[in-house]
């Protein structure tokens, strides 16, 4: 697969109709501090495209919870794999009740039946078109919503005026927040930056849908580009998804048609703007549903993909989603509602693979009681935030209907009790704290139970299975710590032949040099690199031999190649 495509369909498989309805009502309900999530994407990007998805390409795993069998033991890649269905069916029933909103809003059809049509289309070219119809669809998809999103950013800005006045009116009733650290409140800097940084990267370092995409690029290289690519689709997804809500504010401002009961749910006023206020160009409509409709069907064919190959469980899979989206239509705004769901059920898989990557003392006991526990502690908070969500107080800003066409002299209010149970700031945690939560759940039990059930030693855990900390970020260190921090386990190395492989099957050419002197000035300006010189070209292999060993493999590597 190419790298371009590859990085469309990666674009495409998460960011989909949840982040183009629910985004703009998130920004129109709650302000802008939303937008620091695009940071956190670019953050969880380049992690993923320099750590984990190099060791993955590396351990050659079809399966990214093969992984969890060698370096845990069966039982808890069984757990991973179950919460990982659980995750991808209710995820799946999220994606697909916000295009039948749309749809809902646009065209008057039941919303049950646009469930039931949407579900059977996507189900029906997942079943037999298989990964390579679900990428070439991910990728024309892709294309739709970039489009759909500007044509919605153009016409809106021209019937306000401009950015100047859009703006002047969002930040008069302050929509425009970019400076609040209240750990208290739904969204601050740290949240979002932290939580949307973990969420992001458990969906590009350890879910079965996207490390499918980057196992399909031909080199390490490849892939690594492909990531960075997505990285800018992405951030322009979400903050053209932001910014429309920033101009249905302004458009809304002195009538909000939620409290006006003009919708009946938050998630609509995005296909509400755009049928009041643009279903006067011809076809801009259609493009915004086909946007929709395309962010909705990439994420599910994706999904379903991922969780099987067979047909017959495929539809089986896609008749559980249709029926889970009654389940989801209760949980309140679809971005809140899968935002939580990443949280709670994908946090505990990124704290288990956390524990097997950089924790080399961690054993079987330790991965299974700390992934069940990672899981039961945020799901737990977030049950109870649902029950209670009637006894906390709303964060959301001020909506007006002064100025709407029908007479309204109703106020919608959010009802609030005193805090008389301690549990209440509890279930109030921002669910942008879930997936850290997890994660440090998974870490501390699971090292607790590891040192208290006999820790593994060196010699019994494979290196490959391994990302020394110290070969992440503390490089810089003296030589006995950073032997500390790899507990005795020792560096993994290649055979000559395994490493001519890998280095001309990745392609991992730097640059030609005339020496060897050169050579190793290069070494110097690259010293957190493992250089190789072979026939006077500098490879980069990812953590395969220690640069001392140049000097002696220079010579008969060459020979090596020559012959």
């Amino acid at each position: 697969m190419g790298v371009f495509p590859a990085a469309l369909s990666i674009t495409a498989s998460f960011l989909s109709a949840n982040t183009m309805l629910g985004t703009p009502s998130e920004i129109y309900t709650y302000g802008t501090m939303y937008c620091y999530h695009a940071v956190s994407w670019t953050i969880a990007v380049t992690i993923t495209a320099l750590v984990f998805m190099p060791k993955f390409r590396e351990m050659n795993c079809t399966s990214a919870y093969e992984y969890l069998e060698k370096r845990f033991d069966c039982s808890v890649r069984v757990c991973v794999s179950l919460i990982f269905s659980i995750f991808m069916l209710i995820y799946m029933a999220i994606v697909l009740y916000g295009p039948a909103l749309a749809l809902s809003q646009t065209t008057g059809l039941n919303i049950w039946l646009s469930v039931v049509s949407i579900g059977v289309v996507c189900t029906f070219y997942s079943s037999v078109g298989g990964m390579k119809a679900v990428i070439w669809t991910d990728v024309l998809q892709a294309l739709v919503m970039f489009v759909g999103l500007l044509s919605a950013i153009i016409q809106g800005l021209i019937v306000l005026g401009g950015f100047g006045p859009t703006f002047s009116i969002a930040s008069k009733n302050g929509r425009i927040q970019f400076d609040s650290i209240d750990p208290r409140v739904r969204h601050t800097v740290w949240s979002v930056l932290i939580g949307s940084t973990f969420n992001a990267l458990s969906t590009y370092g350890f879910n079965q849908t996207q490390i499918q995409r980057y196992m399909c690029v031909r080199t390490t290289r490849g892939a690594a580009q492909a990531l960075f690519i997505n990285a800018v689709g992405s951030a322009f997804i979400i903050l053209s998804s932001c910014l429309i809500g920033i101009i249905i504010y302004a458009y809304y401002a002195d009538c909000d048609p939620y409290t006006a009961k003009f919708i009946s749910a938050i998630d609509q006023i995005f296909p509400y703007f755009v049928m009041e206020v643009l279903s006067n160009i011809p076809g801009l409509p259609g493009v915004f549903l086909a946007c929709i409709f395309s962010g909705s069907l990439s994420t599910i064919s994706s999904g379903l993909n991922s969780l099987t190959a067979v047909i017959i469980e495929d539809v089986y899979k896609g008749a559980v989603v249709m029926l889970l989206t009654y389940v989801v239509s209760h949980l309140g705004p679809i971005l809140n509602a899968s935002t939580s769901l990443f949280g709670a059920l994908q946090g505990p898989i990124m704290g288990v693979f956390f524990l097997g990557f950089f924790f080399p003392r961690a054993n079987h006991r330790g991965g299974l009681v700390g992934f069940v526990s990672g899981v039961a502690l945020p799901l737990w908070i977030f049950v109870g935030s649902q029950v209670t969500k009637n006894q906390r107080k709303s964060e959301r800003l001020p909506l007006f209907t002064t100025n709407c066409a029908l007479s309204i002299n109703e106020t919608r209010t959010f009802p609030t009790s005193p805090r008389t149970d301690p549990l209440l700031d509890l279930y109030s945690v921002s669910y942008m704290w879930y997936s850290p939560i997890a994660v440090s759940t998974v870490l501390i039990v699971g090292l607790i139970v590891s040192y208290l059930t006999r820790p593994l030693k060196p010699h019994e855990v494979d290196p490959k299975l391994i990302i020394p900390i110290d070969d992440v970020c503390c490089c810089c260190l003296p030589k006995s710590v950073r032997h500390w921090l790899r507990c005795d386990i020792k560096e993994n190395k290649m055979d000559y032949n395994t490493l001519l492989k890998y280095i001309y099957n990745e392609e991992h050419i730097i640059s030609k040099v005339k020496s060897y002197d050169e050579a190793m000035n290069i070494e110097l300006q690259w010293p957190w690199c493992n250089l190789i010189v072979i026939n006077n070209q500098i490879f980069l292999p990812y953590k395969i031999i220690s640069s001392q060993n140049i000097d002696r493999l220079l010579q008969p590597m060459s020979n090596k190649t020559a012959s």
